[in-house]
């Protein structure tokens, strides 16, 4: 690593301490320099190696164990918890994501039509039996819970890692907004009967029908959600 000016930003020591994790000087799992040698090495306060340590950490190249230091827990930056970061620092608009899902969900169900497994049907089947559970409840929190788990559900089905992360980014950002929809009665009661459509069509194998069922299901919640 080379000497950076004393007026260097949190970003750009972030990036020197990268350059460092992805050379062959350190391995996964190794401890990092203490904070007082890397402000030596690097000729920065100690405040600013923290903040460069918890970035790196929020994105998924160290873990950082009180007491002990810092160790190297990945060589490449976490796409999902950079996006999730992303998220809480930008309030996107509610209709872009919803414009997202309507284009991921259909695919998911059709792709998890082809893919079915009898243990991914039971899943399926068991998480809407305790969405109607939740809904006779009220329960809005366990519904918003259980719908994220029925999305993610299907999307697990489809084998395909890329739209898998990509559904577990748009579950964390509708966490809250899910759990405020479900307090709607009537949100929540359009969501049971295109659940149960789609659960059938993926079931017996109909991929174009899951696909259309997702994108009418998708439609109706961004009216709901969006007028």
């Amino acid at each position: 690593m080379e000497h950076i000016r004393k007026n260097s930003t949190v970003d750009m020591a972030s990036d020197q301490i990268v350059e460092y994790l992805q050379s062959d000087a350190i391995q996964l799992g190794d401890k990092l320099p203490s904070e007082k040698a890397m402000c030596d090495i690097m000729h920065i306060s100690r405040t600013t190696i923290r903040e460069a340590y918890r970035k790196l950490q929020s994105l998924g190249y160290l873990d950082i164990v009180n007491g002990k230091g810092a160790f190297v827990k990945s060589k490449d930056h976490d796409i999902i918890q950079e996006s999730i970061n992303s998220l809480r620092s930008n309030k996107a608009l509610i209709n872009d994501y919803l414009e997202v899902r309507k284009a991921l969900d259909p695919l998911a169900a059709k792709l998890a039509s082809v893919y079915r497994t009898r243990e991914g049907i039971a899943i399926l089947q068991k998480l809407h039996s305790e969405f109607l559970e939740a809904y006779a409840a009220d329960d809005s929190k366990a519904m918003a819970k259980i719908d994220a788990s029925i999305h993610l559900a299907i999307v697990t089905m489809t084998k395909n890692d890329l739209l898998i992360a990509l559904t577990k980014v748009i579950n964390f950002y509708f966490e809250n907004l899910r759990e405020k929809s479900f307090l709607n009665k009537h949100d929540a009661t359009n969501a049971i009967g295109p659940h149960e459509r789609i659960i059938a069509a993926i079931s017996r194998g109909d991929s174009n029908t899951a696909s259309q069922e997702s994108l009418k299901h998708m439609d109706a919640a961004i009216k709901d959600l969006c007028s």
